[in-house]
């Protein structure tokens, strides 16, 4: 007689212990922890596909292909003469949430995604760019450097 588990049983408890852990994991660490990381992801996401965007223009750094930083609101332009329909996977909007973006700033990129300002002077340089997102006392936040890598801190 074979002692031991079949794939079947081991692949149900891990199942189970991944949709109890999607249900605890929260609680444990506070909704606002986890409301605050959450829109950091977001907006880690977002700021990376706008920066591709621009990356794949022919003039990156117009005001249709930067990113914008808002204290609710992060990601492409809402301008309507930029041709973006209604649904958007480029931005993230936080109004409806208590999550808050600081500082507010516009980032434009050049061809090879590093940060630029409007008139293409490079920013980043001497430190890195911080984006960062609060609820309460939980914080997190985004860093931006010269070479246009955006990354989550610690």
């Amino acid at each position: 007689m074979n002692k031991g588990f079949t794939l079947i049983e081991l692949i149900t408890v891990l199942v189970i212990l991944g949709v109890i852990s999607i249900f605890v994991v929260p609680s444990l660490s506070g909704s606002e922890a986890f409301s605050v990381t959450s829109a950091r992801d977001t907006g880690l996401s977002v700021a990376r596909q706008v920066q591709l965007r621009a990356m794949q223009q022919e003039t990156p750094s117009s005001a249709c292909n930067a990113l914008y930083v808002a204290a609710s609101r992060m990601g492409g332009s809402s301008n309507s003469a930029c041709g973006f329909g209604e649904t958007r996977s480029d931005a993230v909007d936080l109004s409806e949430s208590q999550v808050r973006i600081s500082p507010a700033q516009t980032i434009y990129f050049d061809l090879l995604g590093r940060p630029v300002n409007s008139v293409g002077g490079r920013l980043c340089t001497s430190e890195r760019c911080e984006f960062t997102f609060s609820q309460g006392n939980s914080e997190a936040r985004i860093c931006l450097n010269s070479e246009g890598y955006f990354h989550a801190c610690s």
